[in-house]
């Protein structure tokens, strides 16, 4: 019954070891395969994904808008134009007398303001100008409002018409 022993017990159990068949250790084994069902889903979700980058970065990306003649449109150049209108309008009627230079100060100021509202898109007829200055993009605005605050409310003031209108188109052009 010893293990050396080829006649006993342990003789029997060698010839059934032998029959079981286990792979040796130092041979590799083929790995298992997927289904074909895995390799579609895995290739439909990557499609699926590349989809979802493309449709967000097309859809949410900044586009310029155009006008008929293809180029970049202003979607304030109407307002522009409107604005500057008035302008001119406030420097006819101070050439033609029929405003001093007072009046001319406070349609500038008034027309500005209107401006401002268009671009703002609120309200910015009762704001003070330094509650227009915590505005964003309104440096030269408020400047130019602040000129204009002298002539309008003093008695006697040293400002030109010309300077203030011209001044003021640039305000409008630029902003």
């Amino acid at each position: 019954m010893f293990a050396t022993d080829p006649t006993g017990a342990a003789a029997a159990v060698a010839p059934a070891v032998a029959q079981i068949g286990a792979a040796p250790i130092n041979e590799p084994v083929d790995p298992a395969s997927f289904s074909t069902w895995v390799w579609i889903v895995g290739a439909a979700l990557l499609i699926l994904i590349a989809a979802w980058y493309w449709w967000v970065f097309y859809f949410t990306r900044e586009r310029a808008a155009k006008d008929a003649d293809g180029g970049r449109r202003d979607r304030y150049s109407g307002l522009r134009r409107e604005t500057l209108d008035e302008v001119d309008a406030a420097e006819a009627r101070y050439r033609e007398g029929e405003s001093d230079l007072r009046t001319l100060h406070l349609d500038l100021n008034h027309i500005l303001r209107e401006f401002a509202n268009g671009r703002l898109r609120m309200d910015t007829s009762s704001l003070t100008v330094n509650e227009i200055a915590t505005l964003e993009g309104t440096g030269r605005l408020t400047t130019l409002l602040e000129d204009y605050q002298e002539p309008a409310f003093a008695s006697d003031s040293d400002a030109e018409a010309l300077s203030a209108t011209e001044s003021a188109r640039g305000v409008v052009r630029e902003w």
